[in-house]
């Protein structure tokens, strides 16, 4: 398959980690109306319930903890077009201040917001490479700059830049494009339950004086795994819109 044909063949499949998410769910809602076929993993799907009759769609329910998670993501992509997408959407934050974390939280936080985006791009990069080419993009956060509360969560999140570049250098020979997007404070589930005034003061400190929205994120992920995006790799994309500087 080589650059162009990627522009036109609607046979491929996109990989989406956190797929039950606020983010996860507008991607996979996003990118299945723009053709693609979608490999949705995530601990459970109930918020993707509009797509559960589609032949494009296909939910693996997954700890992305496990150590089954290869073994079942490559027998779920068995009968799906190549993948040539692959979003590692998944995050979990979990810890406390430094002088209050524990072991189980430190090493929690990277079993599931850094060895996953590893794991599965183990396992996919081959087979773009065998499809002429693909898209990686790592979901991480501006904490991962700047620091946060929780050094287990910054840490994590860090530590997926270091992935990001690493794998872009790796796999830029195979036409595998690696890149890493930071998106703001968005409205989704996890944000649902914080206070008008929680969110007006959050909403302050982007130059934009308002929180991303879910699609747009969604938008933007699908311009990074896109044609569009045919020379972007080992890149930063921010999309705080200018909040990771009120921090």
């Amino acid at each position: 398959m080589t650059r162009d044909s990627q522009t036109t063949d609607l046979q491929k499949t996109a990989v989406i980690t956190g797929a039950n998410g606020g983010m996860g769910v507008a991607a996979c809602l996003h990118l299945h109306a723009q053709g693609w076929h979608i490999l949705a993993i995530d601990r459970g799907h109930q918020d993707l319930a509009a797509l559960h009759d589609s032949p494009r769609y296909k939910a693996l329910a997954c700890d992305l903890r496990a150590p089954a998670l290869i073994e079942q993501t490559a027998a779920a992509l068995q009968g799906m077009p190549a993948p040539i997408a692959l979003i590692n959407l998944v995050g979990s934050s979990v810890g406390d201040s430094i002088d209050q974390l524990t072991d189980e939280d430190w090493y929690d936080s990277f079993a599931i917001n850094v060895t996953p985006a590893m794991k599965l791009t183990q396992l996919v990069a081959p087979l773009m490479a065998s499809a002429g080419g693909g898209s990686i993009v790592n979901v991480g956060s501006p904490v991962g700059l700047i620091g946060a509360r929780k050094p287990s969560y910054a840490a994590s999140k860090a530590a997926l830049q270091g992935l990001t570049m690493s794998t872009a250098r790796n796999l830029g020979g195979d036409n595998i494009r690696v890149n890493l997007l930071l998106p703001g404070p968005t409205i989704t589930k996890m944000t649902s339950d914080w206070s008008q005034e929680k969110q007006n003061g959050i909403a302050q400190s982007s130059f934009l004086k308002r929180l991303c929205q879910a699609d747009e994120v969604a938008r933007t992920l699908a311009f990074m795994i896109g044609p569009d995006s045919s020379y972007l790799t080992g890149s930063i994309l921010d999309l705080t819109a200018g909040s990771m500087y009120g921090h």
